[in-house]
This record gives structure tokens, sequence and C-alpha cells, in this order.
């Protein structure tokens, strides 16, 4: 594989040549559907022993079991599960589209989020992954947009809010609320990546069928998600009346706030690195925003428990439609094709999440950076090559940017 400026030719040659296994392309509903039904045992199983244990130990076990250990246990398969709804959206769990979206449509919605709106909304993110633009997620501030959020910033504030303390709590504000928070307000998306002219704040909604993130076309299938959604909310306020609000409350919401922390933690790491480049239109291409992606090494039980979303995710971008349970035996064929533009880091995925929380809060061009990478072209190319810089943390980002917002 060429070391400079990539090309698509390499993307088509990858799989004419034959340098990934043709069964890594093939799709098998029923081992797929043993994959949900392994998250779902093991959901059940959890809940079924946390109920048994809370009927036998004492006040403070059973809280601890209930509001501690459970939540974060359960989170796992149920994280798992929107995973497999993840492979629906991408046409990787059957070769049906049919039962796709059907699967696809149950598993988000029991997790109260909108399948048919996100599943849109993803495939653009695929589309123009990295591209400052037009991409749908984590889309940093530019050196003049930075600049701009620092202005009337007192010297107190840089001793206080980089302090650890409150690091901390802007990471916790990002895990608790940065995924139910995108979904209403498109927030760190591109000021381009909307078909249609924003009417506001408000019409940046997953969950609103004249949105303009969607096309009119799509309306429909924004209206069957806000049902989909709207019948979970419904059976939880049954259950609720018949078990009681605590017990829904330990049994789901709080599973479902740490499932809400693995989203916002997986796809942040995906594309936010120091080693990991963004692009502006002249630079991008397709297989430029799809290389811009690290395999990140979670540990054994997450990277089981999680279907490989963590550690596998490079050849994800590259080839969307190969099933997780594949994605291994794919990465492994092409490693050796990528060489230095496989990105993987191996160190603590916890450690990655502060490392890359301070260290990622601006972009700008850096030509020894570009030509260290083996990604550069021209010269005048090689400016729209963005990388990650260190600073004082921006103020927190509320809504999304408008178009022509961004200055380079």
């Amino acid at each position: 594989m060429p070391r400079t400026y990539i090309t698509e030719t390499v993307h088509r040659a990858t799989v004419k040549d034959g340098a990934i296994p043709q069964h890594c392309f093939e799709q098998c509903m029923a081992l797929s559907m043993a994959y949900v039904a392994f998250d779902m045992v093991q959901y059940v199983a959890l809940l079924a022993t946390t109920i048994w244990l809370h009927n036998r130990a004492g006040f403070w076990a059973s809280f601890a079991i209930r509001y501690l250990v459970y939540p974060f246990l359960a989170a796992l398969p149920l994280t798992g599960l929107w995973v497999n709804g993840h492979e629906c959206g991408h046409g990787a769990f059957s070769k049906t589209q049919t039962v796709n979206n059907a699967v696809g449509l149950i598993l988000h919605s029991a997790l109260l989020a909108p399948y048919f709106p996100w599943r849109s909304s993803h495939a653009r993110h695929h589309q123009y992954a990295n591209n400052m633009a037009a991409d749908l997620n984590y889309v940093p501030l530019t050196r003049a947009e930075y600049d701009r959020s620092q202005v009337g910033r007192m010297a107190w504030q840089d001793l206080g809010e980089d302090s650890p303390a409150m690091v901390s709590c802007r990471i916790l504000l990002q895990q608790l609320l940065g995924w139910p928070w995108y979904l209403l307000s498109h927030i760190t998306a591109g000021p381009e990546s909307s078909p249609r002219k924003s009417r506001g704040w408000w019409d940046n909604s997953h969950f609103l069928p004249s949105s303009s993130l969607f096309r009119p076309s799509e309306w429909l299938g924004i209206v069957i998600s806000d049902l989909g959604i709207g019948s979970m909310i419904y059976c939880l306020y049954v259950l609720g009346e018949l078990f009681g609000s605590w017990t829904i409350f330990w049994a789901y919401v709080l599973p479902w706030m740490w499932v809400n922390h693995w989203i916002v933690m997986i796809t942040y790491l995906h594309h936010t690195s120091p080693a990991l480049p963004k692009y502006t239109n002249k630079s991008w291409t397709y297989l430029r925003g799809a290389l811009a992606t690290v395999d990140r090494e979670p540990g054994f039980v997450l990277k089981y428990m999680l279907h490989h979303i963590i550690d596998l995710h490079v050849i994800h971008h590259l080839f969307p439609r190969i099933p997780h349970y594949y994605a291994k035996d794919a990465t492994d064929a092409i490693k050796p094709l990528l060489g230095d533009l496989y990105h993987v880091d191996k160190q603590s995925y916890w450690a990655a999440l502060w490392d890359t929380f301070v260290q990622c809060q601006w972009v700008e061009p850096d030509q020894q950076k570009t030509t260290s990478s083996n990604i550069g072209g021209e010269s005048s190319d090689d400016e729209g090559i963005l990388w990650y810089r260190a600073g004082p943390m921006p103020p927190v980002a509320t809504s999304m940017r408008r178009s022509g917002q961004m200055l380079h």
C-alpha cells in the first residue's frame, strides 16, 4: 500500500484482490439472533439474581446491589443490544432489510433510542467521517472558534476550570447527558451536516418528523420510531404501576443511564485522539476520513460484552456491512495493507477518556505531524489536514453550529 496520499483505489483493491476473506461479508441471521439472545439472557439473569439477593440481603447490602452493582453490570448486555441494533442500521445483522429494520426498531426502542432517525444520521456520519463541515459526531473547534471561546476569560478561570475536579465534572456531564442531548439538538455536528437549513435549535431533533436533519421523505420512519419509544415508555409506566416506580428506577433507568455513558464513551473515543487528523472539505476523502479512526483496548470484558465495537472499529468504517463476529478476521487481513495507517491505542480505556478530554480541545494544521503520519499530499492539500491541540477547556456547547459559523 502506498505510504503517501490515500486514494479510493486502495479501498476497491482490498475487495477485488481478496485481501479480506469472502465470508467476512456474509451476514448470518441465526448467528446475529444468537448474540441478541445472549445479551437478553444475561440481562434477565442479572435482574433475577438481583431480586433474589434483595429479598435476602440486609438493607445496605441490598441498596448497594440494586443501585450500584446491578446497574453497572446490567448496562453491559443492554449496550450489547444497542450494538446489535447498530448492526441492523448498517445492514450487517441480516441479509434481509426488513429483518434489519424490525429488529433494530425493537432493540433501540427498548433503549429509548430513535432507530430510523439515528440510522439516517449515523449513515451520514459514516459517509462524511472526520469531515469538519459535514460529519455529525464530535466535530472539534477550529483555531478561530477556539480563540473566540476564550475571549473575556479571566486568569482565575484557567486555574479553576481546568482543575482535576472541574475536568471530572465536565466528563461526567458529557457522559450522562451527551447521548440524549445529541439526539435532541444534534450537538457536536458539523455546520453543513444537515440536508436542510435549520429553523432554530428546536429544529435539530431526531424526534421531530419535520427536523432539518432529515429529508421530507423520511418523516414516516421518524414517526414510527417515536411510536416505538412511546410504546416503551408506556410499558415502563405499566410496570411502574405494578412493581413501584423505585423498582423501575433501579431495574431500568439506572442501567439505561450507564448505557448512555457507554454510547458516548465509545463514539467519542473512536475518532478523538491527538494521533488522529480531521479534514476540511478540500482535503477530505472517504478513505482518509474512515482511517482517522482508532481501535482501542477496553479489556476482556468490554471487548466481548460490547461485541468488539471498541477494539475493531477501523474495519467497521471501511466496511460497515461486515458483521461484528467477523470483524477480527477482516481486521487481521487488512492490517498488513494499512501499515502505519492503522491506528491502535493499547492504553487503559478509562485513562484514554481522561487524556483525550484534556488534550483534544481544538484543531489546526501541523505540517510536521502531517509529514510524519504519511497522509500528506500537496502542500496546499496539507493545509486542510488538522490536528488536535490542548488548552483550557472551551465553554460547554449546547447547540449545533450553524452553516457559515465555522472559520478556518
